[in-house]
């Protein structure tokens, strides 16, 4: 610890790893960090280490919830691995060009159907968390299969059948007092391996 930032947080200084020193070594042996603990309600009480040094800039609280908002990426690549490429992950392109274009597309169809997810949440003025990403892609792949064969003046008609299935599709506020520790079900890491309620000792 080098100086208190303020209750409940530090300035520290954690040591570079030999092993990235190796990879690069041009980094310092020691970096500056801001450790900010905390507790939320149902947790334990945590540390969170974070190169944004600056207090004010960065006020302990905003970081915090950034933070915990951050999984919601988590949950996004799993959208786009499980719902979206059916867990075929695979790029098939075989060029640079072609790689990039692959990639492109699939983040591109991911972001068109969030837009209309957040249009929707909008609306009725709910967070677009709180709208389904699965129905929402069926509602979109379905619409675009009937725009295929469809006269191009009924597609805003069509557009905006499809706009109205998604008000359908608003989910319940999350329980925020669930609680799921992390764990693994195979001991292969640090963490604590996961075991049945009643498993016999």
């Amino acid at each position: 610890v080098i100086k208190s930032s303020g209750k409940n947080e530090d300035l520290v200084e954690l040591n570079v790893s030999a092993q990235a020193r190796k990879y690069d070594p041009a980094l310092p042996k020691t970096y500056l960090a801001r450790a900010i603990r905390y507790q939320r309600k149902g947790f334990r009480p945590q540390t969170l280490i974070t190169s944004m040094v600056d207090v004010e800039a960065h006020p302990a609280a905003e970081v915090i919830a950034l933070y915990h908002e951050r999984w919601e990426l988590e949950l996004g690549y799993d959208e786009i691995k499980t719902e979206m490429l059916d867990r075929q992950e695979t790029i098939r392109s075989r060029t640079v060009k072609g790689i990039e274009q692959e990639v492109w597309g699939i983040l591109l169809a991911y972001n068109l159907v969030r837009v209309e997810m957040e249009r929707t949440a909008d609306d009725l003025g709910v967070e677009p968390t709180r709208i389904s990403f699965v129905a929402a892609l069926r509602i979109v792949c379905d619409t675009w299969a009937w725009c295929a064969i469809a006269s191009p003046g009924a597609l805003p008609t069509r557009l905006k059948t499809m706009r109205e299935f998604f008000t359908r599709l608003v989910l319940p506020p999350r329980r925020t007092s669930r609680r799921y520790p992390r764990a693994v079900k195979i001991k292969m890491s640090n963490y604590a391996r996961k075991r049945p309620a009643h498993a016999s000792s």
